[in-house]
C-alpha cells in the first residue's frame, strides 16, 4: 500500500484557512473593504462572511460597523466573521460589540480547516451516481437537498432561476455535484475552483440516505476532478457531522476556525 501523503504545501493551507480571500469571487459575489477587513455580499440568505485581512482592523469596532453598515445597505440581516487562529486577538472585542460564536444557518460556530493532497482512501461507491449539475433541473435538486440539511431559507423560483445563470457562466469558477441513489437526488455538493485546489462546501446528504457512502462518493468525484484539472488537492472546512467522514477519508487538519455572529436584527 502506498503511503499517505501528509504534508500540506502552503498554497494549499492557506486556501483551507482563507477561502473567502483566496478564492476568485463568483458572478454574484461582491467583496467589499471595510477597514482591515473583507466582506463577501452574495445573493443567498444565509451569513454574510466577513475575514480580516493581514493582522486584522487595528479599529475593530469601525470595521464592525462598516460590515454591519454594507450588509444592511444590501438587505443582508447576518454576518459572520471568520476569525482564524492568526486572528483570535479580536475576539474580546467582538464579543463586547454583541457578536456571538455561535452557529448559524449554513455555518457552524467552529469550521475545522482541513485538507487532503492524495486519493480519498475508502472504495469506489458503487450504487451511488455522481454528476456535474448541468441543467437548471439538477440545480434546483441540489438547492432543495441543501435547504432541508442546513435549514436554508427558500427562495423564490425567480430568484433561484437568477442563481442559475450566474453558475452556467463560462467564467464562473465553481461546480455543483449532485448524488443520486435510484434516480433520486439525495445529496449536493459545491467545488469551488482555486489555483491550489479545489475547495469543497456545502456537503449535505439527506437523512435517509445516510451511511451507505454517498458523502464519500461526493468527494471521490470532487478529487478526480480537481486531478483532472491539475490541481490535485481538496480543502474543506467541516462542522461536527462531516469532520469524522473527512478523517476516515484521510484529510489532514489544518486548524479550527471560529464564527462570530452578528445578528443585525437584534
Amino acid at each position: 500500500m502506498l503511503a499517505r501523503v501528509t504534508a500540506i504545501p502552503e498554497p494549499v493551507r492557506q486556501l483551507a484557512l482563507h477561502p473567502f480571500r483566496v478564492l476568485p469571487a463568483g458572478p454574484s459575489v461582491h467583496r467589499i473593504d471595510c477597514g482591515g477587513a473583507q466582506i463577501s455580499i452574495n445573493p443567498w440568505p444565509s451569513a454574510q462572511i466577513v475575514e480580516p485581512l493581514g493582522g486584522g482592523p487595528d479599529d475593530v469596532p469601525a470595521a464592525v460597523a462598516a460590515a454591519r453598515e454594507t450588509a444592511s445597505a444590501h438587505g443582508k440581516t447576518t454576518v459572520a466573521w471568520w476569525v482564524a487562529p492568526e486572528h483570535d486577538r479580536l475576539a474580546p472585542e467582538l464579543e463586547k460589540l454583541g457578536l456571538v460564536n455561535e452557529d448559524t444557518p449554513g455555518f457552524e460556530a467552529i469550521e475545522n480547516t482541513m485538507a487532503l493532497v492524495s486519493q480519498p482512501a475508502g472504495a469506489p461507491v458503487e450504487d451511488v451516481e455522481v454528476r456535474i449539475a448541468e441543467s437548471f433541473d439538477d440545480f434546483r435538486a441540489g438547492g432543495e437537498v441543501a435547504r432541508t440539511v442546513f435549514n436554508l431559507t427558500s427562495v423564490t423560483d425567480e430568484d433561484l432561476r437568477a442563481r442559475y445563470d450566474e453558475y452556467a457562466r463560462p467564467s464562473n469558477p465553481g461546480r455543483q455535484f449532485i448524488a443520486t441513489v435510484e434516480g433520486r437526488v439525495v445529496a449536493a455538493a459545491y467545488a469551488a475552483l482555486g489555483e491550489a485546489g479545489v475547495n469543497l462546501f456545502g456537503g449535505a446528504v439527506l437523512p435517509e440516505a445516510r451511511s451507505r457512502g454517498v458523502y464519500r462518493a461526493l468527494t471521490q468525484a470532487r478529487w478526480e476532478f480537481a486531478v483532472e484539472r491539475g490541481t490535485p488537492a481538496l480543502t474543506v472546512q467541516a462542522g461536527r457531522m462531516s469532520k469524522p467522514i473527512c478523517d476516515r477519508l484521510g484529510f489532514v487538519d489544518v486548524a479550527p476556525v471560529r464564527l462570530y455572529v452578528d445578528d443585525l436584527t437584534r
